[in-house]
């Protein structure tokens, strides 16, 4: 099994988290290559995955701009057969919104089957300064534990065992 998780972040925050769900996406035995949503490459290497794992920074109630024109960048490409996975970073205020969100909608829509529900990690503001932030004590553990279990969903989704 292969998987990719493709991300964009602002404050190396969302890359945190997407790095500690390959983590345990590789303890499940998966395959996998994390790459910035700016170095993805429309080469087929897409088509090779058997999971497609996205997040991005919540920006605006939604996914960052560089991730939105990856995500129209996608259309046209056959996922058949494929499963796909979303995921954010976003404050912990009520009305944030929530970039995964809108990239488990787009996901569906391209025609990926969700494998397991959309996650969010808390970021917190940096008291006192402009346009910082940083994660909330445990997020990267417990997304690493997520891709662990998205990993085994997937694996018994595919009816794959691990030897």
């Amino acid at each position: 099994m292969k998987a990719m998780v493709i991300f964009d972040t602002r404050y190396g925050n969302t890359e945190k988290i997407a790095k500690s769900f390959e983590a345990g996406l590789h303890q499940a035995g998966i395959e996998t290559l994390c790459v910035n949503a700016r170095d993805v490459t429309l080469d087929g290497s897409l088509n090779r995955c058997d999971l497609i794992c996205i997040g991005a920074p919540t920006e605006w109630h939604r996914a960052s701009r560089p991730m939105r024109g990856l995500l129209r960048k996608l259309k046209g490409i056959d996922f058949s057969g494929k499963y796909g996975f979303a995921f954010d970073t976003k404050l912990s205020r009520t009305l944030s919104g929530s970039a995964a969100k809108s990239i488990e909608n787009e996901l569906r829509h391209l025609g990926l089957r969700i494998v397991a529900p959309r996650e969010s990690a808390t970021v917190l503001l940096v008291s006192g300064k402009v346009g910082g932030a940083y994660l909330k004590e445990g997020e990267e553990e417990r997304f690493e534990q997520i891709g662990a279990q998205v990993g085994t969903a997937l694996a018994a989704r595919t009816g794959t065992t691990w030897a």
